[in-house]
């Protein structure tokens, strides 16, 4: 039996530590016999808990003391050790994420005795494992075709050598015919009837509290009729446990949101059709996590609907991350634009504008993206281009249902759009007159070009107002 007992005490137990910071306090030591110490160690440390598979590392460790204890001593040693910058501390169903300060007093020929101490941890910085999101592609019919029948004459062939060879070795092409059978049912089919399908979103990192509209694009070689696009905005707790044979994951979802992004219509051939995905995170919502077996997963699913077809189905994921805090004191992410993001080779040429103030469409669209999140700047950049007339581009989102004149920029007999700018994307609202109802009908979710005025900000939906011109 050791003959001495350990306990911690934190200089700030209740408080919520940043992570990258040092965690203070100290080790009290009661003896009850003469006891040799070979070093009592302290170290800082973060452990999962829950259904996964247990994950830990350490930022700091230090060595207290080494010598003799005496019967009847208590002694105090103070310490100070840095706090891991990432994760954070996290409670949730199947996962949960602690951070501790662990003393371990070494005696020989004894059990060491041991003692343990939690604390809080919140980021204050960007997770040094976030991930990139990659833009979700799918290949062209032509090199669709090329593999899928490569595959087939691979098959065949293969099948007809074991045939030769004996009705028994069939059985050994049952699991890869089931696992392409799979693969052509739910990959190739759809991606051969929709042609190109890419979906993106403008940022690869996006925090709590944070808006951002990704774009779905359908380039169709031929007409096809769908029932419907819906994107399904998930988060979800992912952990496995055991190993081998004996391995479980265990799924638990926290957050599910559905939005149907098109019913069902006809997707012209020939046309890129494009769907904005719009994603709203919640203030409180926990960090991507991606520790061994326990990860903590945001993604949005993509499912286009095929009347008597397999759905065309893709997994988009987002890395949902801390805000930084600069020197400043002002709150950012660090934005990465996806490298995939197309530049559009017949990007709108805006006309320098005949003003003293000279600034242009692109221009203003720019610094009222980077203001975004700041009203009072907002307003005062709204208020000084309002009145001005530029060339506009922009792609159409959706119709508004306005009633009555409730909105005074509405034209008699018009009604008002939905849109973003291409990047960055800018979210619009666009009035539009009866005589441009025939092309904006026709146009569906494309890119409209035209004149437009300035008319003021939409800060219930954070959107720039704009008046078309009639023609």
């Amino acid at each position: 039996m050791a003959k001495c007992d350990l306990s911690i005490e934190l200089d700030q137990p209740d408080v919520i530590h940043p992570g990258g910071g040092t965690i203070t306090g100290l080790v009290r030591v009661v003896v009850d016999g003469d006891v040799k110490c070979s070093g009592l160690e302290v170290q800082s440390v973060w452990r999962t808990h829950g259904r996964g598979n247990v994950a830990s590392g350490t930022a700091g460790q230090a060595t207290l003391f080494s010598g003799q204890w005496n019967e009847g001593e208590t002694t105090e040693y103070r310490f100070e050790l840095p706090i891991a910058h990432w994760p954070p501390t996290y409670h949730g169903h199947y996962l949960n994420i602690d951070h501790f300060v662990d003393a371990r007093a070494k005696i020989p020929w004894s059990f060491d005795p041991k003692a343990t101490a939690s604390f809080m941890v919140h980021p204050t910085c960007g997770s040094e494992q976030a991930k990139v999101v990659k833009p979700v592609t799918e290949m062209n019919n032509l090199i669709g075709c090329i593999i899928g029948f490569m595959v087939l004459a691979f098959m065949a062939a293969f099948l007809t050598g074991m045939a030769v060879a004996g009705p028994f070795s069939l059985i050994f092409l049952a699991l890869p015919t089931i696992g392409f059978l799979i693969w052509f049912f739910r990959k190739f089919l759809p991606r051969w009837l929709l042609g190109e399908v890419v979906g993106r979103f403008p940022v690869e990192m996006i925090c709590p509290g944070e808006t951002v509209e990704g774009e779905l694009t359908i380039e169709p070689k031929k007409a096809v009729s769908i029932n419907g696009i819906t994107m399904q905005f998930q988060a979800r707790e992912q952990c496995v446990s055991g190993s081998g044979s004996n391995r479980t994951t265990h799924k638990h979802v926290f957050y599910d949101q559905t939005e149907v992004l098109q019913e069902a219509t006809t997707l012209a051939a020939g046309v890129k059709h494009r769907f904005p995905l719009p994603v709203s995170l919640p203030a409180d919502a926990p960090f991507s996590l991606d520790l061994d077996d326990n990860k903590l997963i945001w993604s949005a699913t993509l499912r286009v609907d095929i009347p008597r077809w397999p759905d065309w189905v893709k997994e988009v994921p987002i890395t949902v991350v801390p805000a930084v805090e600069s020197s400043e004191g002002v709150t950012t992410v660090p934005r990465v634009r996806t490298s995939a993001a197309p530049v559009e080779a017949d990007r709108f040429e805006e006309e320098p504008v005949a003003r003293e103030e000279g600034i242009t469409f692109a221009e203003t669209v720019t610094h009222l993206w980077s203001l975004r999140d700041k009203r009072d700047q907002v307003e005062m950049l709204v208020e000084a281009v309002t009145g001005l007339s530029f060339k506009v581009e922009a792609f159409i989102e959706r119709r508004l249902l306005y009633a009555g004149d409730d909105d005074p920029h509405l034209f008699e007999d018009g009604y008002a759009v939905w849109a973003h700018y291409p990047d960055p994307p800018l979210p619009l609202v666009l009035y539009v007159p009866h005589q441009l109802a025939d092309e904006f009908e026709q146009i569906g979710r494309d890119r409209w070009r035209g004149r437009g005025t300035i008319v003021g900000w939409d800060h219930g939906h954070g959107r720039l107002q704009i008046k078309l011109e009639q023609t």
